[in-house]
């Protein structure tokens, strides 16, 4: 099953945010553990999280259309505190990704 950001962008985020937090041979420990823990945020507000490749074999690609899923949401489900920490968190293991 594959999931569908326009529908279910929640769970997409969460899926590749999980999937670069898995990456061991391109993310280092510490920006892993910011997007595993976004992930884990992000299904705390929800989401259920499927194994996703990552977009183009990319990180960075992969947390930017995390984000971009992120987008999606309605105001409501954004505003939680939830979805605003993984995003947080998302954006901080972005810059630190180069």
């Amino acid at each position: 099953m594959s999931l569908d950001p326009p529908t279910d962008p929640l769970s997409y985020a969460a899926s590749l945010l999980d999937a670069v937090g898995a990456d061991r041979e391109q993310v280092p420990a510490d920006i892993a553990l910011d997007c595993l823990y976004a992930a884990e945020l992000l299904e705390l507000a929800g989401a259920r999280a499927q194994p996703v490749p990552l977009i183009d074999g990319d990180p960075a690609a992969s947390i930017h259309a995390a984000m971009g899923a992120l987008g999606l949401l309605d105001e409501g489900t954004f505003a939680s505190t939830p979805v605003l920490d993984a995003a947080r968190a998302a954006r901080h293991a972005l810059r630190r990704l180069g």
